[in-house]
C-alpha cells in the first residue's frame, strides 16, 4: 500500500491542478464542489440552502478537504492521493492473479501514467475520479471469485460490493449500471446452478450493503427537513434536465460509438484498452469459460449504458472507463513475461525509483495541465486572487458568481454564498429558468455586495446581463484570462 501511495502522490502531484505545484484548481466543477462542501461545514444545508445536482458524498469529501485547507485545494489533493492509492492497490491485487509480483509493481506506474494524462482526467477532482476505487474493487472481487472457481460467492463479498454501490449512489447514480450488471451476473450465475435460495438471499444482502452509505444521508436530510429537496435536486433534476430528447436508437448508438471515438482520439490509452476487451472476449488468457467472459463484459456494457444513454457527455465522463484498462495491461504484461524474464534482485529500490521517475517525467509532457504550473502562472496574476484581494477589504462581504459556473472566487475569498443559486448551471434558461431568475432578483434587490461576471471574448460566444447590474453596481476591476480553450473578460462589480 505504501508503494501505491507513493505512486499516487507523485503522479497526482504532476497531473492534478489540486496539487501544490499549481496556483489553484480553476476548474469550475471542482470549485463548485468545494463551495458546496465548505458551506456544509459552516451551517448550510446541501440542496436546501445551496443548489447543485451532484451527490452529497462528493460534497462531504470537499467539505473535509476545506477543514485541511480552507482557501486552497491542498486538502482536495490529499483526498485524491488517498482515493487513487486505493484504486492502485486493488489494481495490483487484480494484476497479481495473473502476473508475477515484479511485473505487477512495474505495471502500476504505466497504469497511472495512462489514466492521469487522459484528457478525461481534466483538471483533477472529478466525481469519476473519486469513484475509481469502488469500480476497481468490484472488478477485482468479481475476477477473484470467478478464478477461484467457488460455486457460491462469499456473503461478505456481496455485502462489501453493495457498500461500493451505495457509495457511488451518493455521488453519481448514473454509474450504478455497473453494479446492476455486477449483481445481476451473480444472480443468474447462481440461478443456472439452481441455487434459487442463495440467489435471492445474495440480492437482499447486496441491497442491505447498498443502503448502509445511504442511511446517514437520509438522517442528515431528515433532521434538516430536506429529503424532498434532496430527491428533487439530485435525482429528479438529473433525470429531467440532463437527458437529451434523441430517439432511443440514437442513444444506443451513443453508447457504442462514443467510447470507441474516445479510444481513437487517445490511442495511448485506447490501444491497450481495446486489446484487453478483445483478449477478454476472444482469448483464453483471462477466462476460459464464455459465461465468465460475458459476466465481466456486462459490467462494461451496463456502465456505458448508464453514462452515455442520456445523450449528453462531457470529456470527464470517459474517465470512469479507466478501470477496464487493467485487462489490456494484463494481456500485454503476460506476453512480455513470456518473452523476457523480469526479475530485479539487486539494487531493486534504485531501479524502481529510476523507472517511476521516468514515467512521472513523461506525465509532465503528457498532461495538458502542466502548462499551468506555478512557474508559468503565479497566484498574484490570476483574476481569482486579484478580485479576492479587493473583495476581502470589506468586512463580511457577500458575493455572487453571476451567469456562469463557479469560477473559484468563493474559494479564494473564503466566502460562503448567501443565495441558493450561487452559480449558473449548464442548463438553458428556457428549460430551467429558476436558476437565473434568483440571481437576477438578488442583483435587482442589491442583496449582494460584489458580483463577478464572465464575458466570452471568442467569436460566436456571448452573454447578456440585466440592465440593473449597471444601475445598482459599479465596475471595480476587469481582467482577461484564459480558461480551458477560451478567453474571457472577468469583471468585478461592487454595490453602489
Amino acid at each position: 500500500m505504501l508503494y501505491c501511495m507513493t505512486l499516487s502522490f507523485f503522479f497526482l502531484m504532476i497531473c492534478s491542478k489540486s496539487s501544490f505545484l499549481y496556483p489553484m484548481n480553476d476548474w469550475v466543477d471542482a470549485n463548485c464542489f468545494f463551495t458546496m462542501g465548505k458551506s456544509m461545514f459552516r451551517g448550510k444545508v446541501l440542496y436546501v440552502d445551496l443548489f447543485d445536482q451532484k451527490g452529497p458524498l462528493l460534497f462531504l469529501y470537499y467539505g473535509i478537504a476545506s477543514l485541511i485547507s480552507y482557501r486552497s485545494f491542498l486538502g482536495v489533493f490529499l483526498i485524491e492521493v488517498i482515493s487513487f492509492s486505493i484504486f492502485l492497490y486493488y489494481a495490483y491485487r487484480l494484476l497479481r492473479i495473473y502476473l508475477k509480483k515484479e511485473t505487477c509493481l512495474l505495471s502500476l506506474p504505466v497504469i497511472s501514467f495512462l489514466i492521469l494524462t487522459l484528457p478525461a482526467f481534466t483538471h483533477g477532482g472529478s466525481v469519476e475520479e473519486f469513484c475509481l476505487p469502488m469500480l476497481m474493487y468490484s472488478i477485482y472481487s468479481m475476477v477473484l471469485f470467478l478464478k477461484q472457481g467457488n460455486k457460491i460467492p462469499k456473503r461478505s463479498m456481496i455485502f462489501v460490493n453493495g457498500i461500493m454501490a451505495g457509495l457511488v449512489a451518493t455521488m453519481k447514480f448514473t454509474l450504478l449500471g455497473f453494479w446492476f450488471a455486477w449483481m445481476a451476473s451473480i444472480f443468474f450465475y447462481l440461478c443456472f446452478q439452481k441455487k434459487w435460495k442463495e440467489s435471492i438471499l445474495d440480492c437482499i444482502i447486496f441491497l442491505c450493503g447498498m443502503c448502509l452509505p445511504i442511511l446517514p444521508w437520509i438522517l442528515y436530510f431528515g433532521i434538516h427537513h430536506g429529503i424532498k429537496t434532496w430527491i428533487e435536486s439530485y435525482l429528479l433534476f438529473n433525470m429531467k434536465y440532463y437527458p437529451s430528447t434523441s430517439h432511443w436508437i440514437i442513444k444506443l448508438l451513443d453508447v457504442i460509438t462514443k467510447p470507441i471515438y474516445f479510444m481513437a482520439q487517445n490511442l495511448g490509452f485506447g490501444i491497450p484498452f481495446m486489446i484487453g476487451i478483445c483478449v477478454l472476449l476472444f482469448d483464453q488468457l483471462l477466462f476460459t469459460k464464455k459465461s465468465h467472459k460475458w459476466m465481466i463484459a456486462s459490467l462494461y456494457i451496463f456502465l456505458c449504458c448508464g453514462v452515455f444513454c442520456g445523450g449528453v457527455s462531457f470529456r470527464y465522463y470517459y474517465l470512469i472507463l479507466a478501470p477496464f484498462l487493467i485487462f489490456g495491461v494484463i494481456a500485454i504484461a503476460k506476453w512480455i513475461e513470456m518473452i523476457y524474464h523480469i526479475e530485479w534482485n539487486t539494487s531493486r529500490f534504485a531501479r524502481y525509483m529510476i523507472y517511476i521517475t521516468l514515467f512521472v517525467t513523461l506525465c509532465y509532457y503528457g498532461s495538458k495541465n502542466t502548462m499551468n504550473f506555478r512557474i508559468y502562472q503565479e497566484k498574484k496574476n490570476m483574476v481569482q486572487y486579484q478580485f479576492a484581494e479587493i473583495i476581502n477589504q470589506k468586512t463580511n462581504p457577500t458575493l455572487l458568481n453571476y451567469g456562469f459556473l463557479d469560477g473559484g472566487f468563493y474559494t479564494t475569498t473564503g466566502i460562503v454564498p448567501n443565495i441558493r443559486y450561487f452559480q449558473k448551471q449548464n442548463i438553458s434558461d428556457t428549460v430551467f429558468p429558476d436558476n437565473i431568475k434568483e440571481q437576477e432578483q438578488a442583483i435587482k434587490n442589491k442583496k449582494i455586495d460584489f458580483v463577478v461576471t464572465r464575458t466570452p471574448l471568442d467569436k460566436g460566444m456571448s452573454y447578456h446581463y440585466i440592465p440593473e447590474l449597471r444601475q445598482n453596481y459599479k465596475k471595480v476591476s476587469e481582467k482577461k484570462q484564459k480558461y480551458e480553450e477560451h478567453r474571457y473578460l472577468y469583471t468585478l462589480w461592487q454595490k453602489k
